[in-house]
C-alpha cells in the first residue's frame, strides 16, 4: 500500500521543526533505521554540557553528503556524564533523509590574502554561509600576517555549516603564495579599486568562479600584471576603498545573490 505523499504545507511544518533542532557535523556513515555510536570528545561536550541535552532529546545529524537525519539521543546516563565518555549512541530515524537547506550548486574559490587572525576568521565564517567551496589563503606581497592556525578555522567553517543549514563542508587550503594559487578552468576574477565596475549578474549562477581579494594595502603592480598576463579580470566593486573582509562579503553576495 503506497502511503500518500506529503503536501506542501506539511513538508515546510517538517522543514520547521527540524530547524528548531540542534544541528550536529559528524564524519561517520549515517543508515535510516540504524544505531549510530559518535565517539567524539568535542560531540560529547556539546550535547551534555553546553545544550545539556538528556536522553530521547531530537537532534539533527549530517555529514556532509548534503542531507540531513533526524536522529534520538538513545543512550544517555548520569554514569556517562561522571565517567566522561565520549560516546553518544543515537538511533537515526527511520524516515528518508531530508535535503540540507543549503548545498553549493557550483565551484566558488576564494582566494584571499592573509589577514589579521579575528578578521580571517570573521571571512572564514561568513564565507562559508554564503557557498563558498574552497577557501584559499594567499601571501601577497603586502600581506601583513602570514600563517593561520588551520585546525581553528576548520571547526568555524564546520560550526558555519551546523548554525546555517548548510549541507556541504567547504575545503580549507593551507597558505600559499600567491603565483602557486592561479585557478585553472574557471573564470577568475581579481577584485581592485581600479578597473571596470564589476556587474552583478554577469557570472551566471551555474558557472564555476575563481575571486582575488588582496590585503589592506591592495594588489602590488607585480601582481596586478601577473593577473592580466594570466587572463584574470581586474575588477572593481566600487569607488570606494574597503577592508579586506568587506570586499570578500561584497563580492561573494553579488555572486551569490544577484
Amino acid at each position: 500500500m503506497l502511503l500518500p505523499s506529503k503536501s506542501k504545507y506539511e513538508i515546510q511544518i517538517s522543514n520547521f521543526i527540524q530547524m528548531r533542532l540542534h544541528r550536529f557535523y559528524i564524519t561517520q556513515e549515517i543508515v535510516p533505521g540504524k544505531q549510530l555510536t559518535i565517539d567524539s570528545a568535542e560531540f560529547a561536550n556539546q550535547i551534555r554540557r553546553v545544550f545539556r541535552l538528556k536522553s530521547g532529546d531530537k537532534i539533527i545529524i549530517f555529514n556532509g553528503n548534503g542531507f540531513d537525519y533526524t536522529v534520538n539521543i538513545a543512550n544517555f546516563s548520569d554514569h556517562d556524564r561522571i565517567a566522561n565518555d565520549n560516546r553518544i549512541i543515537v538511533d537515526v530515524d527511520t524516515s528518508a533523509p531530508t535535503r540540507s537547506n543549503f548545498i553549493a550548486q557550483r565551484k566558488i574559490y576564494l582566494y584571499v590574502s592573509v589577514i589579521k587572525k579575528d578578521n580571517f576568521e570573521w571571512v572564514t565564517q561568513k564565507a562559508t554561509e554564503l557557498g563558498v567551496t574552497d577557501i584559499i589563503p594567499v601571501l601577497a606581497e603586502r600581506s601583513e600576517k602570514k600563517n593561520l592556525n588551520i585546525k581553528r578555522l576548520e571547526k568555524i567553517i564546520v560550526e558555519a555549516c551546523e548554525q546555517s543549514g548548510r549541507g556541504d563542508i567547504p575545503r580549507l587550503y593551507s597558505v600559499v603564495d600567491l603565483p602557486r594559487g592561479l585557478p585553472s578552468g574557471s573564470r577568475s576574477i581579481a577584485f581592485h579599486t581600479e578597473g571596470k565596475r564589476f556587474e552583478p549578474g554577469s557570472v551566471p549562477q551555474n558557472e564555476d568562479v575563481s575571486i582575488f581579494i588582496g590585503p589592506e594595502g591592495g594588489w602590488s603592480s607585480e601582481e596586478l600584471d601577473m593577473f592580466h598576463n594570466n587572463n584574470i579580470q581586474v575588477l572593481r566593486l566600487g569607488n570606494q576603498v574597503l577592508r579586506t573582509e568587506t570586499a570578500v562579503i561584497s563580492a561573494l553576495s553579488l555572486l551569490v545573490f544577484s
